[in-house]
């Protein structure tokens, strides 16, 4: 097993790309307060009268005061911790808390996530679909992460068993990196998994793709231009 006190450190500091379903809303309340330390308060007050809040917040207790961001773009960072995975399966390097996935380079997003929603559909016994989708780019840095590229042919590349990554996440989660630094399974490239969410800022909307899924596997990738209504293919 990997001792987390042996890897090496990785000095980030660029944008990063990630790709979400399109109807993930944007959660005002993350871009409106001015201080974290009063979501708490303005979570409990707002939905007493708005009983879809929790769904789109999620669980805010999830994030420590001192991780917590807030402002233009906030939402799309604290939503992937707000929201851990409910499968049962989580990510490569999570079971059951939040982690921001996201990539160097946006064509390994879209490889990424690309391959994770043709599972999903795949397991969801559907023959053909189109779903849209939103990359958000976002600034990963200047933070430091744990460094495991150098371990591709380890068991925490395992292409489908994460075992091994997540027993290694829990350990970094544990001792407050903020994140890991690897190698894609999808793609020839580098992916991040950031586990604090102040290494994060500036998050925006950077444009809508549409997945055209059939019989297994996601068959084409189309830009969609959000102003015309129309696309063009990757």
């Amino acid at each position: 097993m990997i001792a987390i006190d042996t890897l090496p450190s990785s000095e980030v500091n660029e944008p990063v790309y990630r790709v979400i379903l399109s109807r993930y809303p944007q959660i005002h309340l993350f871009e409106r307060v001015s201080n974290p330390q009063d979501w708490d308060v303005l979570y409990a007050v707002e939905s007493l009268t708005n009983p879809r809040l929790r769904d789109e917040v999620g669980d805010i207790r999830l994030v420590p005061p001192e991780d917590r961001v807030y402002g233009d773009g906030a939402s799309w960072i604290m939503a992937a911790f707000t929201h851990p995975p409910v499968d049962g399966r989580g990510g490569r390097f999570n079971r059951d808390f939040g982690i921001y996935y996201c990539a160097a380079d946006e064509a390994i997003a879209i490889a990424e996530s690309s391959y994770h929603r043709a599972r999903f559909l795949r397991e969801s016994r559907i023959d053909k679909t189109t779903q849209e989708m939103r990359v958000i780019r976002a600034q990963l840095g200047p933070t430091t992460l744990h460094d495991v590229r150098h371990l591709v042919g380890d068991g925490i590349y395992d292409p489908d068993d994460y075992g091994e990554a997540q027993h290694i996440g829990y350990a970094l989660r544990d001792a407050k990196s903020f994140g890991v630094h690897y190698q894609s399974v999808r793609a020839k490239g580098e992916c991040y998994g950031v586990m604090r969410a102040r290494a994060l800022s500036d998050a925006i909307h950077w444009r809508y793709l549409r997945y055209q899924y059939d019989q297994g596997t996601i068959v084409d990738v189309e830009s969609i231009n959000g102003n015309s209504g129309g696309s063009s293919r990757r």
